[in-house]
C-alpha cells in the first residue's frame, strides 16, 4: 500500500503505544520489544508517556515486581525490557558485543579471570535475593581485590550483564532526581526460559519489532538490534506471508499484517531518547534535518526530550525547578508558536512525577 509521510507518523504513533496505549506498564515495554533507557529519568516518562494516568510509582512498582528490567541487550545501550524479552534479545546479540568489545577490554587490561572473579563475587553478594547498586558491587569487587577503576568497574558489570548474569531491577535509595537501581541476579530475580533456535528467535523478533515500531525496513531492525543485515533478511523471509509492505516516497517498509488506520494526534512531550526517533534508522519522516542539532546539541548523542504534534518532532522541552517549584518550559522549533498548545502535554510530564 502506498501512504504519505503523514499517514506513515500516525502508524508509528500508533505501533509504539503512544494513540493506541496498551494495558499497563509490563505490557507498554513489551510492546515496544524494548526502549532505549541509558537516562533513568528520561526511562521512566518514555514508559509512563505510554501509560496515560500512571505516575512514576507506577513504573517503579513494575521494576520492584521483576515485570521489567534495564540490561544491555544491543548495540552496548541500556534498554527496559521484560525478563523474557531480554533472554530473547540476549540470544542474538550477547555474543558480538562481547566480541566487539574484546580490543577495548585488552585497552583495559580486563582478562578473563578477572570477569569470572567479578561474576564469583556478584552471585556471592546478590544470592538470596541481594540487590546492590553501581557503588555498592563496585565496592564489593574491590574488597574482592579486583581492579574497578577507571571505565574497567562498567566493562565488568556490562559483561557479566551480556551473559546474562546480571540485570537492573528494583529501586534501592535515592539521588538527585529519584530512586537509584539496583543490580540483582537475572535468572534468580526473574525465573525464565533461554529462547530456543536461532532461526526462531530471529524470526519472533522481526514480528515483535514491526509491531512495536513498524512501518519499518530491514535495515532499521539490523541498526536497531546490531544483528547482520543478512540474517534480519533472512528473518524477514521466514515470516513474509505475516507481512504488509508499506510504500513511503520511494522507501519500501513492513508491518506484521495489515496496518490499521490512524487518525491525527495532538500534542506530546516525550522524553529524550524515545523510540519515536531512535527505533529507526531514517529520522527524516519525524524530524526535519534542519532541527537535528537542536534535538541533539553538539552531536554528542544526548537526545532532548521532544515536542511532537501529529507525529513530527517540533521543538524541545525541558523541566525547570524554581524556589523547590518544577515546571516544564518548552521550545518551539517555529518562534512563533504558541506555547499554550503545549500546555496540556506539558502537565501530562507534571502529573506523572506528582508535581503538578
Amino acid at each position: 500500500m502506498d501512504v504519505d509521510v503523514t499517514a506513515l507518523r500516525r502508524m508509528r504513533l500508533a505501533a509504539l503505544g503512544l494513540t493506541r496505549p496498551r494495558d499497563g506498564v509490563a505490557a507498554a515495554v513489551a510492546g515496544l520489544l524494548a526502549m532505549q533507557a541509558q537516562d533513568l529519568r528520561q526511562a521512566e516518562w518514555a514508559i509512563g508517556s505510554r501509560v496515560p494516568g500512571s505516575t512514576v510509582a507506577d513504573v517503579w512498582a513494575s521494576f520492584a515486581a521483576g515485570e521489567v528490567v534495564r540490561a544491555w541487550p544491543m548495540r552496548g545501550t541500556l534498554f527496559a525490557t521484560t525478563p523474557a524479552d531480554l533472554r530473547l534479545l540476549l540470544a542474538l546479540t550477547a555474543e558480538r558485543q562481547m566480541r566487539t568489545a574484546q580490543p577495548r577490554h585488552r585497552q583495559l587490561g580486563l582478562t578473563d579471570d578477572d570477569v569470572d572473579r567479578a561474576g564469583d563475587v556478584a552471585r556471592t553478594e546478590l544470592a538470596g535475593g541481594g540487590a546492590l547498586t553501581r557503588p555498592d558491587l563496585l565496592a564489593a569487587w574491590t574488597a574482592a581485590g579486583i581492579d574497578v577503576t577507571g571505565q574497567r568497574g562498567p566493562h565488568l558489570y556490562g559483561r557479566l550483564a551480556h551473559q546474562g548474569l546480571l540485570c537492573l531491577g528494583p529501586p534501592r535509595g535515592e539521588t538527585t532526581g529519584g530512586a537509584l537501581q539496583a543490580f540483582v541476579l537475572l535468572d534468580e530475580w526473574a525465573p525464565g526460559e533461554a529462547a530456543g533456535d536461532r532461526a526462531t528467535a530471529v524470526a519472533e523478533v522481526v514480528r515483535r519489532y514491526l509491531v512495536g515500531h513498524g512501518p519499518a525496513t530491514e535495515r532499521d531492525l539490523a541498526w536497531w538490534t546490531g544483528l547482520t543485515l543478512t540474517e534480519v533478511r533472512a528473518g524477514f523471509a521466514a515470516v513474509r506471508d505475516e507481512l504488509t509492505e508499506v510504500r513511503c516516497e520511494g522507501a519500501v517498509l513492513w508491518t506484521l499484517g495489515e496496518p490499521q488506520a490512524a487518525g491525527p494526534d495532538g500534542a506530546r512531550a516525550l522524553a529524550g531518547f524515545d523510540e519515536l526517533l531512535l527505533g529507526v534508522t531514517d529520522r527524516s519522516h519525524v524530524l526535519d534535518a534542519e532541527h537535528w542539532q537542536t534535538v541533539v546539541p553538539g552531536g554528542n548523542g544526548v537526545f532532548s526530550p521532544m515536542l511532537v504534534e501529529d507525529g513530527e518532532v517540533v521543538g524541545t522541552w525541558r523541566r525547570v525547578v524554581t524556589r523547590g517549584r518544577a515546571s516544564v518550559a518548552v521550545s518551539p522549533f517555529d518562534a512563533t508558536a504558541d506555547p499554550t498548545r503545549f500546555a496540556d502535554a506539558a502537565r501530562a510530564v507534571l502529573e506523572f512525577r506528582g508535581e503538578a
